[in-house]
């Protein structure tokens, strides 16, 4: 091994460092300009923004997931989901249903007003201008990477 071998490895782990630092920045900013859209739907629902996260995992066009099933997603208790599921069903934004396998479960649906409701979250970050800049293949690029960097085996802190 040579000398400016030895110097060389710290540098590029610092620069490696840095680039990751300057990504997580940028998502930070880019998902608090997402979340001022999305708090402003939410009020304009009367949706408290503690029950988001129990919305974003009933995505229209999946199949309604279990309370568990959205507990595992969002990394949480499943007593928490229940919390959720209550205050968005006390709100008319989801329907608890039989499990269409197994009768035992329950599985969380969108109701007309959930379906209104991620309407119009779609329609104003659509409007938002969060996507301007990027023309629909650097969207797919960016959703594929996004989607590629949610893997569970990755290590946790």
């Amino acid at each position: 091994m040579t000398m400016g071998s030895d110097v060389e490895a710290p540098a590029t782990g610092r620069a490696d460092v840095e680039r990751k630092s300057e990504i997580v920045r940028v998502l930070v900013e880019v998902a608090n300009a997402a979340d001022a859209v999305v708090a402003q739907v939410l009020g304009e629902f009367g949706v408290p923004a503690s029950v988001a996260g129990t919305l974003w995992a009933l995505a229209p066009g999946t199949e309604p997931p279990t309370m568990r099933d959205v507990a595992a997603r969002l990394r949480c208790d499943p007593s928490t989901v229940s919390l959720a599921a209550d205050k968005l069903q006390s709100m008319g934004l989801v329907a608890r249903q039989p499990h269409p396998a197994d009768g035992r479960k329950r599985t969380l649906a969108l109701t007309e007003r959930g379906h209104e409701l991620w309407e119009a979250l779609r329609t104003r970050l659509h409007a938002s201008g969060l996507f301007t800049g990027l023309d629909a293949q650097e969207q797919h690029t960016l959703l594929a990477l996004l989607t590629k960097m949610q893997n569970p085996q990755r290590p946790r802190l």
